[in-house]
């Protein structure tokens, strides 16, 4: 038997003992991810920390670091703001009916910044498409942190989400083939 053979076989049965949940997109993805990375997505999806996510699953730090890079790999995503917003796109935050939160007092250069980190750029890309430096990107995320509450870009472009801001029209990552 190949070994390619082998590991469709396995991979065949682990996906039918984890009770593989298939995700239907809009743009007609087909993204399958088990009941614990959907529940480690919705968790990420809410802001949560990996320490605050291990502890409210109940496991260790290095499962939640493993769960999520599966997760980025199935959905395509680069890092964990760009699954969260995926996950917030796809409703899977509790607070998706809860109004959304008060614009903060943000200058219209931090409203940019706020913009286009919604649509998953890197500190670089950004200064790149505004024409300032990457540490004065750094500064105004530091000021957005500040005035809006966040701890991190993840929290902060969840934030932004739920306020309207999108860099452009969002759809979900398409996943890596």
């Amino acid at each position: 038997m190949r070994a390619d053979t082998v590991q469709r076989q396995t991979t065949d049965s682990t996906a039918e003992d984890r009770h593989v949940i298939p995700e239907t997109l809009e743009d007609g993805w087909i993204t399958k991810l088990t009941v614990r990375e959907m529940g480690v997505l919705r968790l990420l999806a809410e802001g949560l920390s990996n320490r605050h996510l291990a502890r409210s699953l109940g496991i260790s730090e290095k499962t939640v670091k493993n769960h999520l890079s599966g997760i980025y790999l199935k959905i395509g995503a680069a890092d964990r703001t760009q699954a969260a917003l995926y996950a917030q796109r796809l409703g899977l935050t509790r607070g998706r009916d809860a109004p959304p939160p008060v614009k903060p007092s943000l200058t219209a250069r931090e409203m940019g910044v706020l913009r286009l980190l919604t649509g998953g750029l890197s500190n670089r890309r950004i200064a790149r498409s505004l024409g300032i430096s990457e540490k004065t990107v750094k500064n105004h995320l530091s000021g957005i942190y500040l005035k809006i509450g966040a701890a991190d870009r993840t929290q902060a472009a969840l934030y932004a989400q739920r306020l309207g801001l999108s860099a452009r029209p969002t759809r979900a990552p398409e996943p890596c083939l």
